[in-house]
């Protein structure tokens, strides 16, 4: 057992009580989940941010007015995060999480500061770097998916404004650098998807990269209105044709990934990838914006309807029929209970007594003989 966060199997247990909810009574997970407490999604968003309020208003009470208290307010934020996790064994509940970010990001600026302006890493802001790795470096410790998504999409971000990145894009296309990474980086985090990790929530993790990259990508390539074809960043036709193409491709895996496997997070960047497709062609053959999303917005809704009906009957596991909430774990749970149960051997039912009473030669007894013996005197 760890003090620090669940082992795998206590955060597996957490999981498993967050997807029952109140089906089944959280005092029989506690002895399995090591006493490591969570919270559901709006509170835990809610605390998040209270988390991040109360390390500003540290920064707030010193009133030191120097760089100094940057890295005082950060550890005291980090140090308080540490505390309730340990103390209190909380895990993903939201004030810890936002605590720590808060406080990583808080030593982070600090060591900004000393860097700023004397130092760069290839005309693009080394301070800009260090905030990214000290978020990345919070989700991590926190397991948080939704944070180290973000410090990703940052880190993308920083590296379209590198000096390298600005030949290769006056090479091959304006924000094609940008797109090809976010592109590689979504399709690692499918490959890497197809492994069983011990912990839910590097699941998570993956999922959400794999959900989000190919939008974020795709949006910092762009980098200006999507519908206004004379702004889009690539300027010439063979960088319009290498964005679809990588598109296309990528979204293809991630269609065939995602029914194969099963799961949401490839589906989601499939859509991702759609979108961008349409996109770009409709800065091929430009058509009116009006026009252009109507025709969308039709096929959009004619491919959900016919989906949608096509699969009402469930098909190699997939449906579209609506299931009641948390029947799965449920019926899971039962098919358990009762194949436990039928394991067990019926403990075979005690003989009889025996009620017969031979040789009394009384009246309606059994084994009367039928003779009458006459009382003596």
């Amino acid at each position: 057992m760890s003090r620090w966060r669940p082992s795998p199997a206590e955060e597996r247990w957490l999981a498993v009580a967050a997807d029952l909810g109140d089906a089944v009574p959280r005092e029989a997970l506690a002895g399995r989940s090591g006493g490591w407490r969570s919270t559901g999604l709006l509170a835990r968003s809610a605390l998040f941010v209270l988390g991040l309020l109360a390390a500003g208003l540290v920064v707030g009470l010193l009133r030191r007015g120097d760089e100094l208290t940057l890295l005082v307010a950060g550890l005291i934020a980090t140090l308080a995060a540490e505390w309730l996790t340990v103390a209190k064994r909380l895990h993903a509940s939201g004030i810890e999480e936002g605590l720590g970010v808060a406080g990583y990001l808080l030593v982070g600026a600090w060591i900004a500061t000393l860097l700023e302006p004397r130092l760069g890493f290839a005309s693009a802001s080394l301070a800009t770097l260090v905030l990214v790795v000290a978020g990345g470096a919070a989700g991590l410790r926190r397991l948080n998916p939704f944070v180290t998504t973000c410090a990703a999409i940052a880190l993308l971000s920083w590296v379209g404004s590198t000096v390298a990145a600005r030949a290769i894009d006056a090479a091959i296309g304006g924000g094609l650098t940008v797109l090809l990474l976010g592109c590689a980086a979504a399709a690692s985090a499918l490959a890497f998807g197809a492994r069983e990790f011990r912990r839910p929530s590097h699941d998570r993790m993956l999922d959400w990269l794999v959900a989000t990259l190919p939008v974020s990508a795709y949006a910092q390539y762009a980098s200006v209105t999507a519908f206004d074809p004379t702004q889009v960043a690539v300027d010439n036709g063979g960088g319009r044709l290498a964005a679809m193409l990588l598109l296309l491709a990528l979204g293809t895996a991630m269609l065939w990934t995602g029914l194969r496997r099963r799961r949401h997070a490839p589906l989601w960047g499939f859509l991702g990838c759609l979108a961008g497709l349409a996109v770009e062609l409709r800065g091929v053959l430009a058509p009116a914006t009006e026009t252009w999303l109507i025709l969308c917005g039709l096929v959009a809704l004619a491919a959900g309807v016919a989906l949608e009906r096509y699969l009402r009957q469930p098909r190699n596991g997939l449906t579209s029929a609506s299931l009641t909430q948390r029947e799965g774990p449920l019926d899971l749970l039962q098919i358990a209970g009762a194949a436990l149960l039928a394991r067990r051997t019926a403990p075979e039912a005690p003989p009889a007594e025996s009620t017969f009473e031979g040789g009394g030669g009384k009246f309606g007894g059994g084994g009367a003989s039928g003779s009458f013996q006459a009382p003596t005197s």
